[in-house]
């Protein structure tokens, strides 16, 4: 084998999974008049029918089997699978209602409140830099409280319910792949219920139309990118996958601005400016580290 080749397979499968998140915004904003709970049952229902022709034609029912007969670890998958919809649903309200920017700022936020809460729940050390970092954040949420008026819900709900679901699924841990396939099975129910009550309201988008052929194909942009970052994972440093993903945040502001034509306010601005900031500590910070382990 030849680690140089598979180091540069995997970072080209990296970038094209961080590109389809980052351009996601298109996708979810060519459903016409579909709540975003709505687009969030579909995702889930075709989400699980896609990763379960995937693991029967790669033979991965065998670990599946095991782990759905552990109740604690059902249990747990459960409440990471609420807390994913949560995220998933969260976000398509803020590209269905004009709000990507506020879900980008969200996303760069993503590994900083990531270390907030390894200290809160698992008793992690923070850096001095990564002190830097949270405050840094916080300084952010303040800037975005002043420019909004109110807590910036989205920036805030975004990073914090992943941060909680990466939590839970640190305790179990269970493969990305096989652990979201048990997610969205356990919230499949759920999801299935909802979609008959919209059926008997006669208020279900799903039907023989564009609207239609958006909420099968929501389970195939799911899985495909998820698909890659695994293979990218197995190939490449984690260190470089940390700095490669930030691409999906900015290129989803690029797409609010460029695209959407989102305004990218003073106080937005700042917000973005203050987060790339304390990005820029923890880099810097992990690639010194980086050369003294090498060292």
């Amino acid at each position: 084998m030849n680690y140089k080749d598979e180091a540069t397979k995997g970072f080209f499968l990296a970038i094209g999974a961080f590109v389809i998140w980052g351009v996601f915004p298109i996708f979810f904003k060519l459903f016409q008049g579909v709540s975003a709970w709505e687009i969030l049952i579909h995702r889930i229902i075709w989400s699980v029918v896609c990763m379960a022709m995937f693991f029967y034609f790669t033979g991965g029912f065998e670990q599946i089997k095991a782990l759905i007969s552990n109740k604690k670890t059902l249990n747990l998958l459960f409440l990471s699978g609420v807390m994913i919809s949560l995220n998933w649903l969260i976000y398509v309200y803020a590209v269905s209602n004009s709000r990507i920017l506020e879900a980008s700022l969200g996303y760069f936020m993503n590994p900083l409140v990531n270390i907030f809460v390894g200290f809160l729940v698992f008793k992690e050390q923070i850096t001095p830099c990564g002190k830097a970092g949270i405050f840094i954040v916080f300084l952010a949420i303040l800037t975005q409280i002043y420019g909004i008026g109110d807590l910036p819900f989205i920036s805030l709900m975004l990073p914090l319910s992943f941060a909680i679901y990466i939590g839970i699924r640190k305790f179990i841990k269970v493969a990305a792949m096989q652990g979201l396939f048990i997610e969205t099975l356990l919230v499949f129910p759920i999801s299935m219920a909802y979609f008959f009550y919209l059926f008997a309201i006669d208020q279900n988008h799903f039907k023989a139309d564009f609207n239609g052929f958006l909420m099968i194909c929501s389970g195939i942009v799911t899985i495909i990118p998820l698909v890659m970052f695994n293979a990218a994972t197995t190939r490449m440093k984690l260190t470089t996958l940390a700095y490669v993903q930030y691409l999906s945040p900015t290129l989803s502001m690029l797409v609010a601005v460029v695209i959407f034509n989102e305004e990218l306010q003073t106080y937005k601005l700042i917000s973005f400016c203050l987060i790339w900031t304390a990005i820029a500590l923890i880099s810097i910070e992990s690639a010194i580290n980086l050369r003294k382990d090498k060292r």
